[in-house]
């Protein structure tokens, strides 16, 4: 046993040094510090030292309509059978992600209304340069019954349904390039209000986005902020791992750092482990992210297993599984909140001032609050405007905290702490 262990951390050392030599580990952004009087807000929940993302570009046909019928058909059908899968494994684990879904796939059906156009209300891009004719042709114009590949509320009823809560995010509605020979401004607020409108009827308030095709639409961020957009995923050209970047615009990136799929000479898991170990020595958000349509193999096998084991760091207090938009919601909430503290020798008592939160944009979260305590609390009450109720604290046990200290997760909503000693 001792021999097998020492062998998998000398291949991941090796891992380590390779992944190095590629430049993956370029530093990104550092949490900033906040902390009041011996109390910190910690950078992640739970005071976990990193953050594990992942996304779905969940797209079924809208991403393959540039190639050839063969490969949409398998990529269809392999989609179809991935998703209920997909769930069943998140379910197994209770980790929650973001499906960033093409927002046609939220429709049970649809039609061209006596015109030869499809979506006639839609505007087109202004180029497009993977297929010659109308942006929609491939659209059948018919309903789930009938072409399931452009269609998947069923699919989608599925991800709801599952015991994990999973956030619906935004792929566009029709798949579109964000690049800007390919799109303008009206085209881009016109998908994502399309996505917002489709997703009103089943209670899904919009918030993630992934760009399609991985090409960068940050142009727009000052549009996507204005439709309460929180949260895009950032493909950087150095950066895999990085805390969250605040635009100007209150849009946060989260950086992606490694996408699904089998190791070239090397066991997917231990990539992984690697980048996660990194992640929470630097208190770095992780991004895994992947489309649903791949060979199904690999989600059998690698994702499984890297979903273990962020189960497992989840279980140890090292790492909070979090999507985009639980993410950008706490990162917001730890930049806006306040506290006063005000200590005498039997207690600390913490008012929270979260004026500034806007909450009606980024949703509801909690804060973890680690708190310095020179001795164990009779009993600890967290206020709020209309009442009060005990809460407890959970020992802060990281190797590197500076002294005795209480971790609680406080609502946003929260007005008061007070742990009376």
């Amino acid at each position: 046993m001792g021999s097998n262990f020492m062998i998998a951390q000398l291949k991941q050392s090796v891992l380590k040094s390779v992944f190095a030599l590629k430049g993956n580990f370029v530093p990104g952004l550092r949490p900033p510090r906040r902390c009041f009087d011996g109390v910190e807000i910690t950078p992640f929940r739970g005071g976990a030292l990193a953050s594990a993302t992942i996304s779905a570009d969940f797209e079924i046909a809208w991403a393959f309509r540039g190639r050839g019928v063969e490969e949409r058909t398998v990529r269809s059908t392999r989609c179809r059978s991935n998703v209920p899968f997909l769930v069943k494994i998140l379910e197994e684990e209770s980790i929650p992600i973001t499906w960033a879904t093409v927002g046609h796939l939220f429709l049970e059906k649809c039609e061209r209304s006596g015109s030869v156009l499809a979506h006639v209300d839609m505007p087109r891009p202004p180029r497009n340069e993977r297929w010659e004719g109308d942006w929609y042709k491939h659209d059948p114009c018919t309903s789930l019954a009938q072409d399931p590949a452009w269609y998947a509320p069923d699919l989608i009823r599925g991800i709801l349904a599952s015991r994990v809560e999973h956030e619906m995010g935004s792929h566009s509605f029709s798949h579109i390039d964000f690049s800007v020979p390919t799109s303008n401004r009206e085209l881009v607020r016109r998908e994502l209000e399309e996505c917002i409108k489709v997703m009103k009827p089943w209670g899904l308030r919009l918030r993630s986005l992934v760009y399609p095709f991985n090409n960068m639409g940050h142009h727009y961020l000052d549009l996507i902020a204005d439709l309460n957009i929180t949260c895009v995923r950032h493909r950087d050209p150095k950066i895999r791992l990085s805390y969250p970047e605040r635009t100007q615009f209150g849009v946060y990136k989260s950086c992606e750092s490694m996408n699904m799929r089998k190791g070239n000479g090397y066991d997917y898991l231990d990539k992984a482990k690697v980048f996660l170990a990194e992640a929470m020595q630097r208190n770095a958000a992780y991004h895994l992210w992947f489309h649903p349509s791949d060979p199904s193999e690999i989600f059998e096998n690698e994702f499984r297993s890297i979903i273990r084991h962020i189960a497992a760091l989840r279980n140890q207090g090292r790492v909070w599984p979090a999507t985009m938009g639980a993410l950008s919601a706490y990162c917001e909430a730890r930049c806006k909140v306040n506290l006063d503290v005000q200590r005498d020798s039997n207690s600390v008592r913490i008012r929270l001032d979260g004026s500034n939160y806007d909450a009606a944009r980024y949703g509801n979260t909690d804060l973890t609050l680690r708190i310095s305590v020179e001795r164990l609390p009779k009993k600890c009450l967290l206020r709020f405007s209309t009442d009060e109720r005990l809460i407890e604290g959970e020992p802060d046990t990281r190797a590197d905290s500076p002294g005795p200290a209480l971790l609680f997760n406080i609502p946003i909503q929260a007005t008061e702490l007070e742990v009376i000693l």
